[in-house]
């Protein structure tokens, strides 16, 4: 799932994926999500290093 992991790294919950289920208006989001920047925040998401 990279738009999980996507919307982790722009400091969104994975869930936000169900809103592509809503028809035009859900895809709209997503890709304006997916292409916004980074957001350091969105790093508490990742595994912690061993």
């Amino acid at each position: 799932m990279s738009l999980a992991r996507r919307l982790h790294d722009t400091n969104r919950s994975g869930y936000w994926i169900f809103i592509g289920l809503v028809p035009l208006v859900g895809a709209i989001v997503l890709i304006v999500f997916a292409a916004s920047g980074p957001n350091p925040a969105g790093a508490r998401f990742d595994k912690p290093k061993n």
